[in-house]
This record gives C-alpha cells, structure tokens and sequence, in this order.
C-alpha cells in the first residue's frame, strides 16, 4: 500500500474538564492489488469471515473499512502489528474493537474506493460519513428530510446537491454514535440548524441536543463528523482536503 495513499491525522478533543486524543485514517485503494494487499493485515478471526464474501463490491468494503480502522486504532493506541486488532461486529452491526491496549472504539465509513475511520476512546463518543456529491441520487435524498430541513435548512447550502449530501452524512454520523444505523427513521435525527463557516459547516439537532457535527468536502465527497456539543474539536481539514488533492492527481 503506498503511503501518499493513506492519510493519518491526529484530532484534540477539548473539554472544560479533560483533553481527549483521536485519530483519523483516510485511504484511497486505486487497483485491485492495494485490496490485495490489506488481507495479510487482517486478524485470524477476519480472515476466516473474509474467507466467506462472495460478492466483490462486500469483499472491497470489508477490506478497505477494515484496513482504516486498524490504522486510526494504531495510531491512537500505539500497536505496531495491525495483526493484532481484531474489529468485530455487534447485533447492529456496529464495530467492536478488541485490543489489549485501551478502551477503543471505532467509526467506519466508505464510500466506492474512498474509506475513512476514527478512532477514540470510549469516553467521548463520536461518529463518521462520507458520500459522494451527486446530484444524480438527489430524487432519493431528497425524500428523507422533513419539511422543515427541506425549506429552511437544505436551501442555505448551495449546490442543492451539496446540501442534501450535508445532511446525509450529518444524520448517518449520528447514527453511528447512537448505534441505531439506519434502522431508525431519519426524520428522528432532524437537523435543527446549521452555521456555515469559512471552510465547513456545524450542524446542530432538534432531539439530540447533546450533539453537533462539522462537516466539510473533500473535493466532490462530503465528511461529516459527530462528537459531543461541549466538545472543541480540532480537524485539519485543509490537510485532508491536499491529501485527496494529490490521490486525485495521482490516479488520473
């Protein structure tokens, strides 16, 4: 796997009463020889499931969502064999690290042969999407925000593609931290405003109060990433958007 195909970047997580660490990985697999090349990564336990997928585009996502848990894990945790991390799953379906290093968990994402994960300790929970911009699926987004989100929220964003993919991802992150998926109706996790800034853009929720999500675009992607509301949190975005800058240039 070579290395400007992988990006690591470390995030502060800033509260008025602790300072907590996470890591983020993002990974582009351009052939099918990086894909390849992630199996011998990959515990006992995951290989003898990797061993059962029939279908490529399961065996792409498994390995790829696979492959940046282990390295946001390592990277936060210290482990120098990703070996020796085994990411299961729970009754949702939802990743379960195991690891004799800390209390660790995991949000994955992908998105064709883009994926991404965080990884952060299991007292500050958080949660990660990433979708591609494209306006031909906005038929399909479109139908799952509510009528408030429709006129008031999705019109501030502008393409209107772009702001249907916002909150997508926006809603999905949460998802992930509540462990639901998308099992729950998305009308739960209605995004009650957002705040656009310079180089991204805050979400906040109408029932989850407790929680906001800072999203940005990584070329035609959307990122959406979900923590505590008392959180401050930093992200170099600009450090991801010149990573995906050069994995473009280089697969062309």
């Amino acid at each position: 796997m070579p290395n400007s195909s992988v990006y690591i970047g470390k995030l502060d997580l800033i509260r008025e009463e602790n300072i907590f660490k996470a890591t983020l990985c993002c990974c582009f697999f351009s052939c099918k020889t990086d894909y390849g090349e992630i199996i011998s990564h990959l515990h006992t336990q995951e290989r003898n499931y990797y061993n059962t997928l029939k279908f490529e585009k399961r065996i792409r996502s498994y390995l790829i969502g696979r492959f940046v848990a282990k390295q946001a894990i390592a990277a936060l945790t210290g482990e120098d064999k990703l070996t020796q991390i085994v990411i299961q799953s729970g009754v949702f379906t939802q990743p379960i690290v195991i690891s004799n290093k800390q209390n660790i968990q995991v949000s994955i994402t992908h998105c064709e042969d883009y994926g991404a994960a965080l990884a952060f300790p299991e007292a500050h929970p958080m949660g990660i999407d990433l979708e591609k911009i494209d306006s031909s699926q906005n038929g399909v987004l479109a139908g799952q925000f509510t009528e408030f989100e429709t006129t008031r929220i999705i019109p501030l964003v502008t393409p209107y593609e772009t702001g249907l993919t916002l909150l997508w991802t926006a809603k999905e992150a949460l998802s992930k931290v509540l462990k639901t998926g998308l099992m729950t109706p998305f009308e739960v996790f209605e995004i009650s405003r957002i705040d656009l800034c310079n180089n991204f853009t805050m979400c906040y929720y109408k029932n989850f109060a407790q929680y906001k999500a800072i999203s940005f675009t990584i070329g035609n992607y959307m990122c959406s990433i979900v923590y505590p509301i008392k959180t401050e949190l930093y992200v170099d975005i600009q450090s991801l958007r010149d990573y995906y800058a050069n994995v473009a240039k280089n697969a062309i």
